[in-house]
């Protein structure tokens, strides 16, 4: 029972306040594992605090921030170190990362307690260059995007565009508008000593001002809403479903955007979801069973479906360059092959989807990238092959929830920047088949 007790206090005493080198030692650790998989960074974290209970909440608050600002950071860091010549390790750039936030720190401060780091032999040069050179740490594009050109699809402020990175992402709710009002579910939030506040831009989103677990949200949600970042709120809005039509969600994933578009019909009958990943599919299937739906069916690529569509959402794999800030390892894990794996990806489902619409019907083509290859040019490459459809103008229904340019007569594509709303980034394009 003592034993017990010891073991109880000296578990709070650990939960009170880690080392400076010991929240070192365990970002090193995390980041590590992190850039030498390819397992979702968030998913790492969260691993290694379950296991290592003895971690309080400020500790996993300053090693989470520690380890995503570095993520983001990456190729500013490399950068400098070949030009002054360090050698570039996951220890050492992010030594030099912590001392050039935190100005106030000794040398030897990291090295203090048993679990801290212990000392090397670029460690002084490392802190001497850090206070010595004014180079500020910044996201930055890594070298062959930038040297390609690849990134932007739009005239766009670059610097505007990079900054915003280093912004925390928001939490963003979507209300299920069937049934509540936004108003109604804030008031059942804050009932829950929850603080929210609707969304900048879209007319069913909430943000909540701090991000709460989905465990604990599940306990509360009673339907009143689902997670959906304020962004992807506006792609769908932008699809712009209405009951009576035929849909198919080719690239449905979770089941997300589905439940959207769900509502946008009124939770009647029409929606048919493709999905290729097994775990994402069954997911999916969990899901509709979990809320009661039997009317969303699961396609099937029978020829029956050909020309069926009225509308077709084309949510397609891609880059996630417009989501660096959520996931700041996608964009390290990036390469040359795999973008243009993704490329033949989006074209080969562009081709497949297209004999499922109907003439007079939308294919909506969409991505969570900033990056022309994906975007634009896979529009322009398909409309060469595709002389029967057309891009529809966004223009009106963009103006809705988006401040446009106003020298902007027609818009056929659009591009969500993550600094517009403080939102992920997306870029979609209607086509329509002409009859």
């Amino acid at each position: 029972m003592i034993l017990l007790l010891l073991e109880r206090h000296l578990i709070i005493r650990l939960k009170d306040s880690m080392k400076k080198g010991a929240i070192l030692s365990s970002s090193v650790e995390i980041l590590n594992n992190i850039l030498n998989t390819n397992l979702k960074a968030n998913i790492l974290v969260n691993n290694y605090f379950r296991k290592n209970k003895f971690i309080g909440s400020k500790d996993k608050k300053s090693i989470s921030n520690l380890v995503f600002n570095y993520l983001k950071s990456y190729f500013s860091l490399k950068l400098i170190f070949e030009k002054e010549n360090i050698n570039f390790s996951t220890r050492n750039s992010l030594l030099f990362f912590f001392f050039k936030k935190s100005r106030k720190e000794e040398l030897n401060d990291i090295y203090d307690g048993k679990y801290s780091l212990k000392p090397e032999v670029d460690d002084k040069k490392i802190f001497e260059i850090s206070n010595k050179i004014n180079t500020k740490i910044i996201p930055i594009f890594p070298e062959w995007i930038t040297k390609k050109n690849y990134f932007f699809s739009t005239k766009h402020s670059k610097n505007k565009f990079l900054a915003s990175i280093m912004h925390e992402p928001k939490f963003d709710l979507r209300i299920d508008n069937t049934l509540y009002t936004r108003n109604y579910v804030i008031k059942k939030l804050r009932e829950e000593n929850i603080s929210a506040s609707k969304c900048i831009t879209s007319p069913l989103g909430i943000t909540l001002k701090k991000r709460l677990p989905e465990k604990i949200l599940n306990n509360i949600k009673n339907n009143y809403f689902e997670i959906q970042d304020e962004g992807s709120q506006i792609v769908t809005l932008l699809i712009e479903a209405k009951e009576g039509n035929a849909i198919l969600d080719y690239c449905a994933g979770r089941g997300t955007k589905t439940l959207a578009l769900y509502n946008q019909i009124h939770k009647k009958e029409g929606i048919y979801v493709n999905e290729t990943d097994k775990k994402r599919l069954n997911f999916l299937r969990r899901r509709l069973k979990k809320k009661k739906i039997n009317n969303i069916k699961f396609f099937n690529h029978s020829k029956a479906y050909e020309e069926h569509f009225d509308i077709i959402v084309l949510d397609v794999p891609c880059s996630g360059s417009g989501i660096w800030r959520r996931r700041p390892e996608n964009f390290i894990r990036l390469n040359k092959k795999n973008l243009d794996n993704y490329k033949n990806m989006q074209s080969n489902i562009l081709n497949k989807a297209v004999k499922y619409c109907k003439k007079g019907g939308i294919i909506v083509y969409i991505t969570c990238s900033i990056l022309k290859d994906e975007n634009e040019q896979q529009i322009e490459k398909f409309l060469r092959q595709n002389i029967n459809f057309i891009t529809i103008d966004l223009l009106g229904s963009l103006r809705k929830f988006v401040e446009v340019q106003k020298e902007n007569k027609k818009l056929k594509w659009f591009t969500l920047m993550p600094d517009t709303i403080m939102s992920d980034g997306f870029f979609i394009c209607k086509l329509k088949k002409n009859i």
